[in-house]
């Protein structure tokens, strides 16, 4: 049907005159002749494709009225358009909705519009936030929010939400079905369009990023589409610097709140659209955007003089009377208490049987008898090489016995028992450890040792946000090795921000956590080489191209190695053919396994976290025994632990993702020094644990020293260490040696080297459980040139 001027729809609608076109069909604007005052209506004729397979034609119909009972719902929030009819005619279908006098946001926005103000900007956004919260309360994702759907309407400037995409979607979806069968689609505007809605699986946040890169043009005055993306995270680059766009000067806090509403990866973007508006809110009600009317100087009065030597004497003294308030009143660097979960040496982290020898040695050591801590503590060692902690707190002990000056740094660490990371844990503690040794040996920085503060976080994230905090007001620890995960990584990040302390992760991977705050950097790459190289092994394996994937949407580090694994894989011609969330307490592996099967699959992909959820690390071992090796299991390194090795047989060949091995290692000094301290060999978390300790003693080594105000200062501020600290890791001139090689800096954080090694689980007689992990080069442990084969 061709409407034209004059003609009335349905004896009701009667057309001023097109206002639209696209594929799809015709926009109109009309006159409800029935309706007294004839208001203004926006009728929307959808032409039905032309198809001969019934199904396409039902599936159109069906999607149409589904479509208008949503409209309906939607049209019921004041800020978007009323729905009031739709309905099939001469075999097209229409929409009609109320008219908003008014003009679009690409008037304001668009090409030849001059940028908008910060304050506008957020107004801006506060406003389409609000209608959003609405639209996904109700599940619906609007999937085409640009400046052209975007309506400021006349009277009194509300901003309207327009065009819900079922126009598109019907038109878009008949093409596809006739195509290739199914009715799925891709709807989307280039440039406003996050990465996962192109593959088309759009999220609720998904609106969100289109949302904020209309914030971002609105601030700029440049399309998305003319934007540069960061190469190694896809993060969009909008405050760049060039001769044509000149770096642009916002409020960090607007900044900040834009940059996660684009991030790349949709994990790391807010979750929900409430979120994002409460962070908008606070800048308002703070009045980061007023200008606040200066204070005006008042002139001292006049005075008697004193003498000069008077001044220098009262001077002197208050200086002297102020050190020691400030060192009443700033909290102890430990303090010898118990109970606080973190130690220096008076308290034992690990809890399981410890020995009588190391009971003693933390006894001494808590009443500050150093000496005989040391040797309680040596005796210890000799009886438990292998455990970390009684190593650093001997090293703590003989620096108070021997009174040598020393620096502070803090590991934080889950350590309360095997079943929260505890194992993991101490392979953290090993790498501190063992660099902490080495330097102690000879005072290497400076003539200065190194201390070691131990915090246990028992994998929680409120105790990871609580040790942050007990860290970062105890002045003399000056940067953080840590924490395990990337979920109680994330939730401690701002708590030492606020504290200017430098936090070096050896195990946290999940994406963008280096661009979440400035002062995280991390010795182990980002999970997108992980996915990559799991997903290229796939691709490459024959048969291997259908997998199910397994996974936890909850956990940080989980959702990031998914996401990056999807995308790499199908960008390598693999399919996933079904997803399973492992966090479900009730969880059926072998029926599962059989859905994958039913589908094709041929290989199973498993990213658990590493047991921040109760159910899922346990649910992917149960994925193991059901799947009884038929298929190829691959895996992030959250599986690297002997929870897989003790499922023995049933966990043989599975190929999992890690950042170094010692089998494939050049560093034969840190091996050699490695298995002396532990008489044995030594994992990929230590290996980066000693390197993250070594960016720490590294910066200490290297960083300018402080003048004598200065150091009078540092009594007072502790943060005037802390960043100087973060300057010397943060210039671009920063390197170091490590277990795994050379080690730089992106100016995000993230680490510079690519390091990645794929391995194979074999049977051994080299491991207690009859199974170890070897690089994958090798097909056997006697091929790996292991003698206990």
């Amino acid at each position: 049907m061709c409407l034209n001027p004059g003609d009335i729809l349905r004896n009701r609608y009667k057309i001023i005159d097109q206002i639209g076109k696209g594929g799809f069909g015709k926009t109109y604007k009309a006159k409800d002749i029935r309706q007294s005052g004839h208001p203004l209506r926006v009728v929307k004729e959808i032409i039905a494709p032309l198809s001969s397979d019934p199904r396409v034609l039902q599936e159109i119909k069906k999607r149409f009225i589904r479509e208008g009972k949503t409209l309906s719902i939607l049209g019921k929030h004041p800020q978007i358009p009323e729905l009031f009819d739709y309905f099939a005619d001469e075999g097209n279908f229409f929409l009609i909705q109320e008219y908003i006098e008014g003009h679009d946001l690409s008037e304001e926005v668009g090409p030849g519009s001059l940028p908008l103000s910060e304050a506008e900007v957020i107004k801006f956004l506060q406003d389409v936030l609000e209608i959003l919260v609405f639209v996904h309360q109700q599940h619906i994702i609007h999937r085409d929010i640009k400046p052209s759907n975007l309506r400021r309407r006349k009277k009194d400037g509300k901003i309207f939400l327009i065009d819900f995409g079922a126009v598109k979607e019907l038109n878009s979806m008949a093409i596809t079905a006739s195509e290739t069968g199914n009715f799925t689609q891709t709807i989307g505007t280039p440039g406003y369009m996050a990465a996962e809605q192109q593959s088309g699986k759009p999220q609720l946040n998904s609106d969100l990023y289109a949302l904020g890169m209309i914030g971002i043009q609105a601030l700029t005055g440049l399309h998305p589409r003319t934007l540069p993306s960061d190469p190694h995270t896809g993060d969009v680059i909008w405050r760049y610097s060039s001769p044509e766009h000149p770096m642009i000067e916002v409020n960090p806090d607007l900044e900040r709140i834009l940059n996660k509403m684009v991030r790349y990866m949709f994990s790391d973007r807010y979750y929900s659209a409430i979120e994002a508006l409460e962070d908008l809110h606070s800048l308002s009600v703070t009045g980061k955007f007023c200008k606040k009317r200066p204070k005006p100087r008042l002139s001292p009065p006049k005075d008697k003089k004193f003498p000069t030597q008077v001044w220098v004497g009262v001077g002197s003294a208050l200086m002297i009377f102020g050190v020691w308030v400030v060192s009443q009143v700033i909290p102890k660097t430990c303090p010898l208490t118990t109970g606080d979960d973190l130690s220096c040496g008076e308290e034992i982290l690990i809890r399981t049987v410890a020995l009588p020898e190391k009971q003693e040695g933390v006894k001494a050591y808590r009443q500050r008898r150093y000496e005989e801590g040391v040797a309680w503590l040596e005796k210890a060692r000799q009886k438990d090489p292998n455990d970390p902690e009684t190593l650093i707190y001997w090293n703590n002990a003989q620096l108070k016995a021997q009174k040598i000056p020393f620096y502070t740094i803090a590991v934080a660490v889950p350590l309360g028992n095997p079943s929260d990371g505890g194992d993991s844990g101490k392979e953290i503690l090993r790498g501190v450890a063992q660099l902490q040794t080495e330097i102690n040996r000879d005072r290497r920085i400076k003539g200065h040792g190194l201390r070691v503060v131990i915090a246990d976080d028992y994998n929680d994230l409120d105790r990871a946000k609580e040790i942050a905090g007990k860290m970062g007001s105890q002045g003399e620890i000056l940067g953080v090795v840590g924490h395990y995960t990337s979920d109680n990584t994330r939730a401690a990040l701002p708590t030492y921000d606020l504290n200017h302390l430098v936090v070096i992760s050896p195990t946290s991977t999940a994406q963008t956590l280096a661009q979440d705050n400035s002062r995280f950097f991390r010795t182990i790459p980002q999970d997108s080489l992980n996915a990559e190289r799991l997903a290229r092994y796939l691709a490459q394996t024959a048969r291997r191209q259908k997998v199910v994937v397994f996974y936890n949407p909850n956990s940080a580090y989980s959702r990031s190695l998914h996401e990056r694994f999807l995308i790499s894989f199908d960008e390598q011609g693999g399919q996933v053919v079904k997803q399973f969330d492992l966090s479900k307490p009730i969880f059926d592996a072998a029926a599962a396994i059989r859905q994958g099967e039913n589908r094709g699959a041929t290989s199973l992909v498993l990213f658990p976290d590493a047991k921040s959820n109760p159910y899922a690390f346990s649910n992917a071992l149960k994925v193991i025994r059901a799947n009884q090796g038929k298929y190829l299991m691959v895996g992030g390194d959250s599986l690297y632990t002997t929870d897989v090795l003790q499922e023995r047989g049933t966990a043989k060949d599975i190929i999992v993702a890690i950042s170094w091995h010692y089998l494939a290692n050049s560093n034969q000094v840190f091996l050699a020094e490695g298995k002396k301290l532990w008489e044995g060999t030594v994992s990929s978390r230590t290996a980066m644990a000693y390197d993250a300790a070594k960016v720490l003693a590294t910066a200490l080594e290297n960083q300018s020293s402080l003048d004598f105000r200065q150091k009078i200062q540092a009594i007072f501020d502790p943060t005037i260490r802390r960043e100087l600290m973060f300057r010397t890791v943060k210039s671009p001139y920063f390197e170091t040696e490590g277990a795994t090689g050379k080690i730089t800096f992106e100016l995000s954080g993230d680490r510079h080297e690519a390091v990645v090694q794929l391995v194979r689980v074999v049977p051994t007689k080299c491991s207690p459980y009859g199974y170890m992990y070897i690089p994958i080069q090798y097909k056997s442990a006697e091929e790996a040139g292991l003698d206990c084969y």
